[in-house]
């Protein structure tokens, strides 16, 4: 039952993420003066429906995702009222709109995440070896790692990479030791045996609590840091270099949030600010079908100053379609394997 009670939270959280992204395209569109025909949340048959103001807003069966139906969206100019007779500043405000409302959800999150709960610091542990750089250098058991190089450490598992990408030569570890800030330099880090940056010394995570406004400036680091490890998973996944256990299709997404769900509510609240800056990325990126490959279209079209035939468009966005289907049946596929594999 406990497992049963912890995928539905995963597809209720799911659910509620997808239809804040709709939000996003509805609230803009409203601002803007588009006529919406329905705002959705979850897909399938609908259990309930109301219509207000000409909009017919409906709860779906299913609770894995949501819906923003504009007049007019996906066919040729009839009237003024339809989509695509707006100007194309606006509809590039709206389809905009849908991926920044996952980007500024997971500022809030995480704003609510860290006033809440605090963040994890990379704190040395131990120092093992008495020939080591750490030990040479004179770090401490105790120390909380802040920056390597002047690059600030915003959160615990970017320490490593961090590291690994200094100099072996010599590098500078900012150390926070009882509340005072020490520059102590680190020597001959590189080990040759080993081919990578090796300092010698067993980290662990501490929780440091925040106050509110701290929390407030940290979300901002915080997000920007999982931005830049998304788009640095991109560039590895362009390079080839990901492996089968490395990306999630929906059954793994779900399957990481129903742990998730089982862990406690700040692993959720975790988990929801890393799915909202992927779904807002992704969704940026400039992809046949998805918003950013829309957005392609309708920056052309502010340039030219007339659309591009919406035959051609729509043939292209078709192909996208068509190309994300095949992808997210081959994660969905990689997913089961990789849960049979355990």
């Amino acid at each position: 039952m406990s497992t049963v009670l912890s995928i539905l939270g995963a597809l209720i959280l799911l659910s509620v993420l997808v239809t804040v992204h709709e939000l996003g395209h509805y609230l803009m569109g409203r601002k803007l003066g588009f006529t919406i025909v329905e705002f959705a949340v979850g897909m399938g048959p609908a259990i309930w429906k109301k219509e207000k103001n000409g909009i017919t807003y409906a709860l779906r069966a299913l609770p894995i995702g949501g819906m923003c139906r504009f007049y007019g969206e996906d066919q040729e100019v009839v009237d003024g009222r339809c989509f695509n007779a707006k100007p194309a500043w606006k509809k590039i405000l709206v389809v905009a709109a849908g991926p920044v409302m996952n980007l500024l959800l997971a500022v809030l999150l995480s704003i609510v995440t860290l006033a809440a709960y605090g963040n994890y610091v990379p704190q040395i542990y131990e120092i093992p070896e008495t020939d080591s750089p750490a030990y040479r250098a004179g770090l401490q058991p105790g120390d909380i790692i802040v920056k390597v190089d002047g690059d600030r450490i915003d959160y615990y598992n970017e320490t490593t990479a961090k590291i690994l990408a200094a100099s072996g030569e010599r590098m500078v570890l900012t150390v926070d030791r009882g509340g005072a800030l020490l520059d102590i330099a680190v020597e001959d880090a590189y080990n040759a045996e080993l081919g990578r940056n090796y300092i010698g010394i067993t980290m662990t995570a501490a929780r440091q609590r925040y106050g509110f406004f701290q929390s407030v400036g940290q979300s901002f680091r915080y997000v920007g840091s999982i931005i830049r490890e998304t788009f640095g998973f991109f560039g590895t996944l362009f390079q080839g270099r990901v492996q089968s256990t490395d990306v999630a299709g929906p059954v793994g997404t779900i399957a990481y949030i129903s742990e998730a769900v089982r862990y406690g509510f700040e692993t959720v609240l975790q988990f929801a600010v890393l799915i909202n800056v992927s779904l807002g990325i992704f969704n940026l990126l400039p992809i046949p079908a998805l918003d950013g490959g829309r957005l392609v279209f309708l920056v052309i079209e502010a340039i030219r100053g007339k659309p591009i035939d919406a035959r051609k468009e729509g043939m292209v966005h078709f192909v996208g379609l068509i190309a994300l289907f095949a992808l997210i049946i081959f994660l969905t596929y990689n997913d089961i394997i990789n849960l049979i594999r355990g």
